[in-house]
């Protein structure tokens, strides 16, 4: 073979080798692993919630390093809720506040009307046999303090049998203010005491007003009242005693409650506004409602009195 032979087969050697195509190996890439041992837990936190149960990765590797596993909730006992908290039942009062301002709406002052300072009637409850749990609050004039006054009455005899007065320290926002705070706080002595007198608890009552129907008859009330000049007042007048008559249709009538009132009392007036029926057929309890002059005048004072009045018995037919 010539020299120029062998010259030409080393050129298409080199071109040969140029036009291959053929790629340079690729490196291949290290697997990522974790620098974990095999079934380790990760606590994963789940943004904006918190203490909330957590999420647990369970992490393994395969042979070639490769990270794998599953994501599951923790078993996580569920929290203790507590206890149940009991309920406690808290009477009602009865609104009477535009009853009681219709009716001595007189009394209220000035070209504006300076409104009158309102006791509030709380009924508690009744027993069959004609006794009555309630409640005054009377208003509080200028001296800082809450004052509760609990009756429980026989309606038969209008006997107080029972009765608990209340005023807290003047100008104190501690102990007791409200009706509701008395109730939660006394709780186990007022219900010994309906017990006691085998009286049911009522949350919710109604004043009737008007005559009383008692199947085919009907009863009306009727207030009788005297009144004096006061001249350290003005000479305004007070009323110093007052009786309550009850009127039947068919039986007649009879006087169920009178009254003499001491001039330092300082009533303005008084009525009847309307009667209350509990457990007792035969019985109601008439609510009086009476205007008390202000210390110092306008604003004056409301207040309540109950009378037990038997529908059926003890009238009189005039002869």
């Amino acid at each position: 073979m010539t020299s120029f032979q062998l010259g030409s087969i080393g050129i298409c050697l080199v071109l040969l080798a140029g036009c291959s195509e053929d790629k340079p190996p690729q490196t291949t890439p290290t697997p990522l692993t974790l620098n974990v041992d095999n079934s380790s837990q990760v606590a994963l936190k789940i943004p904006g919630v918190d203490e909330a149960i957590p999420e647990v990765a369970e992490l393994e590797t395969d042979e070639s390093g490769v990270v794998t596993g599953t994501i599951e909730r923790a078993d996580v006992p569920a929290p203790d809720t507590g206890a149940s908290v009991p309920t406690i039942d808290i009477p009602r009062p009865l609104l009477l506040s535009d009853v009681v301002h219709n009716r001595f709406s007189n009394l209220l002052q000035g070209p504006a009307g300076v409104e009158i300072l309102d006791a509030v009637f709380y009924p508690l409850g009744w027993s069959p046999d004609g006794k009555f749990a309630y409640a005054v609050e009377p208003p509080d004039e200028a001296v800082g303090s809450y004052f509760l006054n609990v009756y429980i009455q026989d309606l038969v005899t209008d006997k107080i049998l029972w009765q608990d007065k209340y005023q807290s320290e003047p100008e104190s926002t501690t102990g007791i203010q409200s009706f509701a705070a008395y109730w939660q706080a006394n709780q186990a002595k007022m219900e010994a005491q309906l017990e006691k007198y085998k009286i049911k608890q009522v949350n919710d009552s109604v004043l009737f007003a008007g005559s009383i129907s008692n199947n085919d008859d009907r009863l009306d009330y009727v207030v009788q009242k005297k009144l004096k000049g006061q001249p350290d007042l003005g000479n305004l007048a007070m009323v110093t005693e007052y009786q309550v008559t009850v009127t039947s249709d068919k039986l007649g009538s009879k006087t169920v409650h009178k009254e003499k009132i001491k001039n330092n009392a300082r009533i303005l007036d008084v009525d009847v506004i309307g009667y209350l029926r509990g457990d007792d057929a035969e019985r109601v309890a008439l609510l009086i409602a009476g205007v008390r002059r202000g210390w110092e005048g306008p604003p004056h004072t409301t207040w309540f009195k109950v009378v037990g009045t038997n529908v059926k018995r003890g009238f009189k037919k005039p002869k």
